[in-house]
């Protein structure tokens, strides 16, 4: 690894609590002044199946995660058998009294530490204080501090009879393993001191919602739908709080209209979902751009086709949101690649859909959706709430009659909200002139309807080059100049940046060309990095190169070279690294 980290995965049997026990170890090391990655893994099952938390910590910034731990705690036969190849030579796996290792041998040089961490007694308390028995069982075989993971245990139950009885269990464990195994374990290597600031653990899912809260948003809707619905469930939680309205729709297609409605009336809104909920949402995304309507919505990709891996990631739903809904529109799609964009895009994206009228889509996937990062606190004084030409009554006074969808250079009318004195008009899904009255169907255009026609397209991407020169489109990360230079989207960025260190390790110069906005699609910058460009090599998590498809298609430039991952599992840093001393070495 190119800095000093430190891997525990703890697996089990849903309901046992592995990733509530992996989430307070982040919480205690991230509050003692370590950075964390935390990555679930989990089963598209009502109840049972496997769960896998993966944390991963270090005195350094951390963006990405390595599926190689120094310590596994595997309270079920399935979480033992499935994962104890993954542990690093030197490391340890502990694993509960029930569980029989004589049919998977771990790897040499791993030790193996029987616990009894499935507790006494009913049922459901056994598998509900399973989770503490691991911690205390983690901190004994690796001298993390007990007190930071004490701390964290107090701080997540609120009820003193529970909080009780899992310190008590936690203690127990503790004392047992660290009595009975000694020199056994595997060291945690860094020191715990108080963290001088307070930061936060947050997943893209948290980020995306609080942006939307931070960009005004006042109305959600959606149903639920993995990776989507820890969006709509913030949003409903925190609803009191912020002044939000929260509907869960009977189905998508009620949902997108919700949120069209909304916008009509004013009101910023955001719906989130995922491929399949996407799909019945296009027809009325194609009602929201004809209308001018301003529309935000997160896309949360999964594997697919249909239902495919409803609880893995994939980057293939690229292309459905490029080209959904009939006919030709202006959008928006932002791509975030870490938890601090997907704040700080969502908070764009609310001002793009109200200033250029236009459906923006944020773009996220299982993994970023799902993973908790440290982050410090967001910074929030330069953000400004932007409306665009929405005008006011004394505008309209002086405008009679007003014409809603008025032809001007930069493809952008004044927009009025219901209840305006003079600002009354139509918001049609049928093509129409500057006053919203049907094309065809009116007597008065049906000489014009061609001109009304291309008229009204030109309208919507005259839009463009003014959206373009407002977003980042891109972001270089790394030297101007390099051996090679990785070209890759969304949750990719966090492996590419890390592997960008450990190629340098490696005598290899690497920089990664961050494509950020898919639409407008941001050729000029694209290309000011690519005519510098030595070698190319493109990184997508789909079969058929989507980004590289849409880059080739707007600039005619095609990657030397490509890494394509559509196994259900993130990047890592060390698999692009492979990749990029493969591609060197030709």
């Amino acid at each position: 690894m190119g800095k000093r980290d430190f891997v525990v995965l703890f697996g089990g049997e849903a309901g046992y609590g592995v990733m509530s026990a992996g989430m307070m170890i982040a919480k205690a090391a991230v509050r003692n002044s370590m950075q964390a990655v935390v990555v679930n893994e989990y089963p598209s099952l009502i109840k049972g199946g496997l769960n896998n938390c993966l944390v991963r910590i270090s005195d350094s910034p951390l963006t990405s995660f390595e599926e190689t731990p120094d310590i596994l705690g595997a309270v079920s036969q399935q979480a033992y058998e499935l994962n104890v190849a993954k542990v690093r030579p030197g490391g340890v796996v502990f694993h509960d009294v029930g569980v029989k290792t004589d049919k998977v041998l771990p790897p040499a040089g791993v030790t193996l530490v029987p616990v009894q961490l499935v507790q006494t007694g009913s049922a459901d308390m056994a598998k509900v204080m399973a989770n503490s028995a691991v911690m205390g069982a983690f901190c004994a075989l690796t001298d993390f501090s007990a007190e930071a993971v004490k701390a964290a245990i107090t701080g997540e139950f609120a009820n003193p009879v529970v909080q009780t009885k899992n310190l008590e269990i936690f203690e127990h464990t503790w004392q047992t393993v660290k009595a009975a195994q000694g020199a056994a374990g595997v060291k945690f290597p860094f020191a715990l001191q108080p963290s001088p600031s307070p930061r936060m653990l947050l997943t893209g899912t948290d980020a995306v919602a609080m942006g939307a809260l931070q960009a005004g948003c006042r109305f959600a809707a959606g149903y639920p739908m993995t990776p989507a619905t820890g969006v709509l469930v913030y949003l409903a939680d925190h609803a009191v709080e912020y002044g939000v309205v929260f509907k869960q729709a009977e189905d998508e297609i009620a949902a997108v209209n919700m949120l069209i409605g909304a916008g009509f009336a004013g009101v910023r809104a955001l719906g989130a979902t995922s491929g399949g909920g996407f799909s019945l949402m296009t027809e009325a995304v194609g009602f929201a751009a004809i209308a001018e309507v301003p529309l935000v919505i997160l896309m949360a990709q999964r594997g697919g086709p249909s239902t495919g891996l409803p609880t893995r990631t994939m980057q293939a739903d690229l292309n459905q949101v490029l080209y959904a809904s009939q006919g030709e529109f202006a959008r928006v799609i932002v791509a975030p690649g870490d938890v601090e964009e997907c704040f700080t895009e969502t908070f764009r994206a609310f001002n793009l859909a109200e200033k250029y009228q236009v459906p923006c889509f944020i773009l996220t996937d299982k993994y970023l959706a799902d993973s908790s990062v440290t982050q410090p606190f967001f910074d929030t004084k330069e953000m400004k709430i932007e409306r665009g030409k929405l005008v006011d009554e004394a505008w309209l006074a002086s405008h009679a009659p007003y014409l809603r969808y008025r032809l001007t250079e930069d493809g952008v009318s004044e927009r009025a909200i219901p209840g305006q004195v003079g600002g009354r008009h139509v918001a049609t899904s049928y093509t129409h002139g500057e006053d919203g009255f049907y094309s065809s169907g009116h007597k008065e255009y049906a000489a014009n309807e061609q001109e009304i026609t291309a008229a009204g397209i030109d309208k919507s991407f005259a839009k463009l080059p003014h959206i373009l020169a407002e977003v980042p489109g891109i972001k270089l990360h790394g030297p101007a100049q390099a051996d090679l230079t990785l070209i890759a989207w969304g949750s990719t960025k966090g492996a590419a940046l890390e592997a960008m260190e450990l190629a340098k390790e490696k005598g290899i110069s690497v920089n990664l060309l961050q494509i950020l906005y898919a639409a407008p699609f941001p050729a000029a910058s694209v290309m000011e990095v690519l005519t510098k460009a030595k070698r190319t090599l493109l990184i997508e998590g789909n079969h058929t190169a989507q980004m590289g498809v849409l880059l080739r298609a707007n600039t005619g430039f095609a990657a030397d070279a490509q890494y394509l991952k559509y196994d259900s599992k993130p990047f890592t840093p060390s698999g692009i690294v492979r990749k990029i001393q493969e591609v060197m070495s030709k």
